[in-house]
């Protein structure tokens, strides 16, 4: 799995967004926070996380003076900021630098999903040298689970779920995925919806809000978002003969 760290203004922040982000079905654990801005360097590089996400009005902590330290020091982690609506100017300074996403406070779970399956993608591709062979003595449940998931797409299910469903460990779910097919649960499913969605496109009288609902979308702008992340265009101005 990937790991998270978050620099936090409080810890009742932080507790929440812990207990309600979906961290094991994108592939993240979080291993740790830190509210003292004159720890946080020193622990990031002690624990070398792989996203460390962090609010960008924590007291006495210059964002961009942090991870210009941290990259100087050669730890290659991704960095998500957390930036209330009235701090969006501020912040968007960092927004400039490669490799920095951001989410607007209150957040928005489609708004971290959608982060956390970019970031998942970009470790996956970034590790993925390191990442080991596909094992072909994949368990018979695993490979149960994975045709369940490839037919079921459209639906609701947590990786925790499916691991009571298949006599699985949430964890080893999490793994396997990563092992097998370098990705995570989360993204795995976007995929076979991203697929679904073009295939509806390209040979399907439907309108653009039955795809989206034949795909397990409940948000059509957060369907459209999607599909551009994958086809560099929205399913608007999709042209069927170009993909």
């Amino acid at each position: 799995m990937f790991s998270v760290f978050f620099i936090a203004a409080e810890e009742l922040n932080f507790n929440e967004i812990v207990a309600t982000v979906p961290w094991l079905d994108n592939g993240f654990e979080v291993i740790g926070m830190e509210t003292d801005s004159g720890k946080a360097t020193e622990i990031v590089m002690k624990l070398k996380p792989n996203v460390v996400f962090f609010d960008s009005k924590i007291p006495y902590l210059d964002g961009a003076s942090f991870i210009k330290t941290v990259r100087e020091n050669g730890l290659d982690t991704e960095f998500v900021i957390l930036s209330a609506p009235e701090t969006i100017e501020d912040a968007r300074t960092f927004f400039q630098q490669e490799g920095i996403e951001y989410l607007i406070k209150p957040l928005q779970m489609d708004e971290v999903q959608f982060i956390l399956e970019k970031l998942a993608n970009k470790l996956t591709i970034k590790y993925s040298q390191q990442m080991a062979e596909p094992d072909e003595s994949t368990s018979p449940e695993f490979t149960a689970l994975v045709e369940y998931v490839r037919t079921h797409y459209y639906e609701k299910f947590t990786t925790e779920q499916l691991g009571k469903k298949f006599g699985l460990n949430a964890g080893d779910i999490c793994a396997l995925f990563l092992k097998n097919y370098h990705t995570t649960l989360a993204c795995f499913v976007t995929q076979m919806r991203m697929e679904q969605a073009r295939k509806l496109l390209n040979t399907s009288n439907f309108s653009l809000n039955q795809i989206k609902n034949e795909c397990g979308y409940e948000d059509y702008s957060y369907f459209s978002k999607v599909f551009k992340e994958y086809y560099g265009t929205e399913p608007d101005f999709y042209d069927m003969e170009r993909v």
